[in-house]
């Protein structure tokens, strides 16, 4: 009965809103058809790539082959490709045609209200996807049957062609102005990106639906502002509509007329913070699908989202887009876009990404889709006229898709970022130091399935003293430890135990309850994962960049129980990341290894590396193999720093000045071993590199093993040093010094930690 309700309400208010809309707007006159094409363009090496978007030529989510790559282009930007002389070809000479083609039969199975978590969603009249019109009438069915959840729809501003950009609240006492955290959700900055608002609609209908129902929706709900613009540029919506009804109409900008024959300003590159800081992530060329405008905030759609925060307190700004599906997909990208650099609070998003894409199988896209004046660097680096807001940007879609997501896809891009919304409304708990498991023990030396326990401590760090906390299921698990416990501020406690009880389970992951609500664990328990692993471990990689897509990797693993010695162990990697097209030998056969020792296998293995136009990290997992029993290992991330002209040896010993510098808590050190022939007849060197203090006092040990030629960087981490290193005394602001010995040679650098 519900869903027809919400049916008859929706096409009520549909052609009631429909028709104002159209009042609101002549469109007597159709548009002229627009037109991409996917093109082939052949190059010598990744520098040509820069040289032909100085040039005009905007495009974006592509990846490098060895000689070539594949990028989305309207008749203009063709011209200019043809006069630059690089040679092309169309693959797809219409993108928008062979879009509708392709999914012809999946339109003719599109059904209004197909059930699904959100009950009151359901699939849009062009490809599966709303329209302007069909949000706005959206909007005003939730304020109809949630009046005491949602607003009605704020006209925020209009658009450089007078529509009206809309924007809803929800929470529990939505027409009330209350002192909670406030978190925005936005969409379809882009034109040709629908897929983000539809996600945002999914979860609205979620939110309203289980209020009441469901906890951990009621807390939220009862204590978060969240607040919803779906659509920021509806000019460039409607012109799609108009030009394709059923979908795939691929404008990308708004609706400027520049006055030079071109039309539209790409709204991503013209907020305020570093507009125009180069020519790479953005262009002045007004016929790039990276024009950014005659100034920062030039366009009345950026300035309306630039008011609505101005006059907001958000402390989370989530900015969906939709990827095309050529490059990398399914991405989280946080600042900084326009140097590809890390913020000052890059612990904080590399954990709120972690969260995210945990349970999605997203990337985290630190370093790479370079891009200047985007609205994440705004909302993040703008804080003179409001205060700093964690701008993050969610590219959602399919791989070897396109912009369109199929009809198939629409609904599982909904659901797969379901749970990130999730988190995002959560997510200002980790700004305000919410509780944490801090550590955990496990009993005997590794875990096999049906025989071992896990020892769970927690601490408090919430300024807020005697809150009660619960630990509550681990997931997936019939079993539960329930452990109800009070933590004064800065107190600890220690929890309980487990029973590992499962021989199927890859992770056992804990929760903790605050007052009978989860708490996303990922927020709260600093990567402590249990895992029946065996006996041996990925204990880490080296890792060597190559030529464009040719690199290598180096695994160590380590014996860590009390067998003597492990024999007959196989590694393999598993990787479903978008970076990676393949990985070396699938099964390794392992060396003996003796107990609590480290080897490394003896050969680097091929990486085939999707690499994209700007570098950034892949993640990896490794399945070893013991006497017949199969333990997961966690997951491992990949530092790809950059591409080098070729794959070749250093000529030289050469220690580098760390980056960033000065730094905290975490900076980076590259070092150069020079190749066998320039220096001792010894395969291998023994290499060390230390952190001292300004007394000589040894800080720590990052290397301590030998070294293959090769070029090698290593991270220090001022705060929470990764596995493998020792230490010694404490980390203040101050001077400190690193030294690299190898051989004979000897180096040392000066680096500056400031807190």
């Amino acid at each position: 009965m519900k869903t027809k309700l919400v049916l008859s309400l929706s096409i009520g208010l549909l052609l009631f809103t429909s028709l104002n809309l159209m009042a609101q707007k002549d469109s007597t006159k159709k548009p002229d058809y627009y037109k991409v094409s996917k093109v082939r363009i052949f190059i010598n090496d990744q520098s040509d790539v820069f040289e032909l978007r100085k040039q005009g030529l905007g495009f974006e989510h592509i990846k490098l082959h060895d000689n070539y790559f594949d990028a989305i282009l309207d008749s203009f930007q063709i011209e200019k490709l043809r006069k630059s002389g690089y040679l092309y070809e169309i693959i797809i000479d219409d993108v928008t045609k062979d879009y509708l083609e392709r999914t012809k039969d999946s339109r003719e199975k599109i059904k209004l209200n197909k059930p699904c978590k959100g009950l009151g969603f359901g699939f849009g009249s062009m490809g599966g996807f709303y329209t302007f019109n069909e949000v706005v009438a959206q909007l005003d069915t939730m304020r109809l049957l949630y009046p005491n959840l949602i607003t009605v729809k704020d006209s925020t501003g209009s658009s450089i062609e007078g529509r009206t950009i809309w924007a809803v609240k929800i929470s529990d006492n939505p027409d009330v102005n209350e002192n909670e955290p406030q978190v925005f959700y936005n969409a379809l900055t882009h034109a040709r990106e629908p897929g983000g608002m539809m996600a945002i609609m999914y979860f609205m209908y979620y939110l309203l639906e289980n209020y009441g129902v469901l906890p951990e929706v009621t807390y939220l709900v009862d204590n978060r502002e969240l607040y919803f613009m779906p659509v920021i540029n509806p000019d460039g919506y409607i012109y799609n509509e108009t030009i394709s009804p059923n979908g795939g109409g691929m404008w990308y900008k708004n609706r400027r007329d520049n006055g030079d024959g071109s039309i539209g300003v790409n709204l991503n590159s013209n907020f305020g913070y570093q507009w125009g800081y180069d020519d790479i992530g953005s262009s002045p060329v007004t016929t790039s699908n990276f024009y950014r405008g005659t100034g920062p905030f030039s366009e009345p759609e950026t300035q309306v989202v630039r008011d609505y925060c101005i006059n907001h307190n958000f402390l989370i700004g989530v900015n969906y887009h939709t990827t095309s599906g050529m490059a990398y997909w399914r991405v989280v990208f946080p600042p900084w876009g326009y140097n590809l650099e890390q913020t000052s609070d890059s612990t904080i998003y590399n954990q709120l990404i972690r969260l995210v894409i945990a349970l999605n199988n997203y990337s985290n896209g630190a370093g790479i889709g370079r891009n200047n004046g985007d609205v994440a660097d705004w909302m993040y680096g703008e804080t003179n006229e409001k205060n700093k807001i964690f701008g993050i940007i969610p590219e959602i879609g399919e791989k070897n898709g396109t912009n369109w997501p199929s009809l198939e896809r629409i609904l599982l891009n909904c659901e797969e970022n379901l749970y990130p919304n999730l988190v995002y409304a959560w997510a200002p708990g980790i700004i305000e130091n919410p509780p944490y498991i801090s550590n955990a023990s496990i009993n005997p030396s590794y875990c096999r399935p049906l025989l071992d326990t896990v020892k769970i401590f927690a601490i408090e760090t919430n300024p807020d003293n005697h809150s009660s906390y619960v630990i509550a299921k681990v997931l997936n698990l019939n079993d539960s430890l329930i452990s109800e416990f009070q933590l004064n501020q800065n107190d600890s406690s220690f929890i309980g135990s487990l029973f590992l009880n499962s021989a199927n389970e890859e992770f056992y992951k804990i929760l903790l309850q605050q007052n009978g609500i989860d708490i996303p664990s990922k927020l709260i328990y600093n990567n402590l994962k249990f895992t029946t692993a065996g006996p041996v471990v990925l204990d880490s990689i080296s890792y060597r960049k190559g030529l464009l897509s040719n690199h290598y990797l180096r695994p160590y693993v380590h014996n860590w129980s009390n067998v003597t010695t492990i024999t007959n162990a196989k590694l393999r990697f598993i990787c479903n990341d978008p970076w990676i097209a393949s990985i070396g030998q699938s099964d390794l056969s392992l060396p003996n290894i003796s107990t609590n020792s480290t080897v490394g296998i003896s050969t680097w293995l091929a990486v085939k590396v999707i690499d994209s136009l700007f570098p950034g990290y892949f993640n990896l997992r490794a399945e070893i193999k013991v006497d017949g029993w199969t333990y997961w290992e966690d997951s491992t991330q990949v530092i790809v720093t950059g591409v080098e002209e070729a794959l070749q040896q250093p000529l030289t010993f050469k220690l580098e000045q760390n980056y960033p510098n000065p730094f905290n808590p975490t900076t980076k050190i590259t070092y150069n071993i020079p190749s066998v022939t320039l220096r001792q007849a010894q395969s291998d060197m023994y290499v060390t590199l230390k952190v001292y203090g300004v007394l000589g006092n040894e800080i720590a040990t990052l290397v301590d093993e030998e070294k293959e030629a090769g070029r090698y960087e290593v991270e220090f981490n001022a705060e929470n040093l990764t596995s493998g290193v020792s230490t010694r005394g404490g980390y203040a602001s101050g001077i400190y010094f690193y030294q690299l010995k190898a051989g004979e040679f000897v180096s040392t650098k000066k680096m500056i930690l400031l807190r």
